[in-house]
């Protein structure tokens, strides 16, 4: 059976990867021939905001999905705020990028959580040749700084409900990471 899209793409920081990501790239994957997974900010590490580097947050995203996914690091254009139409275009330009290289189809489909900013992206003549597929964020959703928050405070049990099992085994390696970060608030 063909699925009603050939291209989608998400993007994210995945600082960690958590349920609230794996719900977007499932609902891709039901959808779309093609997932393009792009971590957002790849240059950011070691920071209390970003404290993973990119082929580490790859690495999780690969551990979860294996070669169903195809995963894009891109660097910030500006800086992490950055909710410009410039940012859109270079998103855009990198996604439709990485599908030539790989020689599929043409882009059809964004696939996002519901966040401010994000309507600002695109050009209104981009935007509606693409189908996008938003999730609201509801009272209470997941975040990553909530699940950071849980790992430094000690909240093993809670984060790993939050969390796919293959992360669950790096949860003292992640603790010893943040805790040892030196710009916390």
């Amino acid at each position: 059976m063909t699925k009603p899209f050939q291209f989608g793409f998400i993007i994210g920081r995945f600082q960690p990867v958590h349920r609230g990501h794996e719900k977007l790239i499932d609902a891709a994957l039901a959808i779309a021939e093609r997932v393009l997974v792009v971590i957002g900010s790849a240059q950011e590490s070691g920071t209390a905001r970003n404290p993973f580097a990119a082929n580490e947050r790859e690495q999780w995203l690969r551990r979860i999905y294996g070669d169903r996914i195809h995963v894009l690091a891109l660097p910030d254009l500006t800086n992490e705020n950055d909710h410009s139409r410039s940012w859109g275009d270079y998103l855009l330009h990198a996604v439709d990028s990485y599908g030539a290289s790989q020689r599929w189809p043409a882009l059809d489909l964004i696939i996002e959580g519901e966040e401010n900013g994000r309507g600002s992206w695109f050009g209104e003549e981009r935007a509606l040749r693409l189908g996008r597929l938003t999730f609201p964020r509801q009272e209470g959703a997941l975040s990553a700084t909530w699940l950071r928050t849980m790992i430094r405070e000690g909240r093993e049990e809670s984060w790993a409900r939050k969390v796919h099992p293959v992360l669950i085994e790096s949860y003292r390696e992640l603790q010893d990471r943040l805790l040892a970060l030196r710009d916390l608030p």
